[in-house]
C-alpha cells in the first residue's frame, strides 16, 4: 500500500467515476484502475462494485474509507510540515541565555523573531557560564547568549552583538546617588553583595590585590535576582551588568575609573549545515538593530547627570 494508492481510491469514492477520478488525480484511467487493483490485492478485497457503468463501494470500501482519510489527513500534515520545515517556518529552537544576561537586552530581539517566525518556537533556557560550551557542543542547545570567553573552542562561533556598561548598584538614598560616577576604589570598606557569577570576578581579584582594595563582602550569591533584592533592600553595592537590572530598577552609578563593560554576542557551533529555523534566528539576531541598547544607556546617563547636578 502507498500513498498513491489510497488517493486514487478517495477520488474514485468521491466520484464514483474512474474517468473523473483519473483526472482529479492527474493520472491515467489505466494507472488508477492498477492502483486500485493493486489496494485490493493487499487487502484481500475489493473495495468497489462495477456493473456496466454503474460504480458502487463494497461494504469493504464504506468500511475502511473513513481510514484512508485520516490516512490521507496524515500523508498531507507531514508534507506541509516537511516544507515548513525545510523553509525554515516551522521548528523548535532551545537557545540558551548566560544567567547574568537581563531579559531588558533581548526581549526586543526576541519579540520581533517571534512576529516574523510564528510557526517556530523558542524554548529558552537559563544556564550557568561553565555549563555553556558543553551544552552547545552536545547539541542541548542550538545556539547561546554568552561572553566570548565563555565558549572558547575551536568548534564554536562567536558573533559579537553588543556591548554591555557595567555600573554600581546601589540601596535607595545611598550616598553615593549624590555623585554622577564613582571609582572602583571608592568601594573600600563599602558593604558589597558580590555575584559569583561575575565575569570580572577573577580580574577584580587581582585588581584588589593590586590597589589594595578591600572589599566588605556581607553576601555572596550565583542568583542575579537574589543580589538584586539584597541590595534594595540596603544591604550593600554590587557591580552589575546595566541591562540585567530588572523593574524597579535599582539606582545605579556608571564606572569611570575605571570604566567597566562586557562583550555579548550569540554562539552556536560551526557546523557547515543548520537547520533553517537556526538559519533564520541567526540571521535575525545579526540584524536586529542593537545600537537602540547603547542609545538608551546614553540617554540613561544623560537623564542621570541632570539629576546629580
Amino acid at each position: 500500500m502507498d500513498f498513491k494508492q489510497v488517493s486514487y481510491f478517495l477520488a474514485l469514492a468521491d466520484t464514483l467515476n474512474f474517468t473523473r477520478a483519473a483526472e482529479q488525480c492527474h493520472v491515467s484511467q489505466p494507472a488508477l484502475t492498477q492502483g486500485i487493483k493493486k489496494l485490493e490485492e493487499e487487502l484481500g478485497g475489493n473495495l468497489v462494485h462495477r456493473e456496466g457503468r454503474y460504480i458502487e463501494l463494497t461494504e469493504l470500501g464504506r468500511s475502511l474509507r473513513s481510514n484512508f482519510e485520516q490516512i490521507d489527513h496524515t500523508r498531507q500534515l507531514v508534507n506541509l510540515t516537511a516544507r515548513a520545515i525545510t523553509a525554515g517556518e516551522s521548528g523548535e529552537l532551545n537557545i540558551g541565555i548566560m544567567c547574568t544576561i537581563g531579559p531588558q537586552a533581548l526581549v526586543g530581539m526576541l519579540g520581533q523573531f517571534r512576529l516574523n517566525n510564528p510557526q517556530i518556537s523558542v524554548v529558552i533556557h537559563d544556564v550557568a557560564p561553565p555549563a555553556l560550551g558543553e551544552l552547545l557542543l552536545t547539541g542541548n542547545l542550538d545556539a547561546v547568549f554568552c561572553l566570548p570567553q565563555s565558549v572558547a573552542h575551536s568548534r564554536i562561533r562567536f558573533l559579537k552583538l553588543f556591548q554591555e556598561p557595567l555600573v554600581l548598584a546601589c540601596p535607595p538614598n545611598h550616598n553615593f546617588l549624590s555623585r554622577k560616577s564613582i571609582s572602583i576604589s571608592d568601594l573600600a570598606n563599602q558593604p558589597y553583595v558580590e555575584r559569583l557569577h561575575c565575569e570580572f570576578r577573577q580580574k577584580g581579584q587581582v585588581f584588589n590585590r593590586e590597589q589594595d582594595l578591600e572589599l566588605d563582602i556581607v553576601f555572596r550569591s550565583e542568583r542575579e535576582d537574589w543580589i538584586q533584592c539584597l541590595i534594595r533592600e540596603g544591604a550593600g553595592v554590587s557591580v552589575i551588568p546595566l541591562y540585567s537590572l530588572i523593574k524597579p530598577e535599582l539606582d545605579y552609578l556608571p564606572i569611570t575609573d575605571p570604566p567597566l563593560s562586557r562583550t555579548v554576542g550569540l554562539a552556536t557551533t560551526n557546523n557547515s549545515v543548520l537547520s533553517p529555523a537556526l538559519e533564520k534566528f541567526i540571521a535575525a539576531t545579526s540584524g536586529y538593530d542593537w545600537s537602540s541598547l547603547e542609545a538608551k544607556w546614553s540617554d540613561d546617563i544623560v537623564k542621570l547627570s541632570a539629576e546629580t547636578t
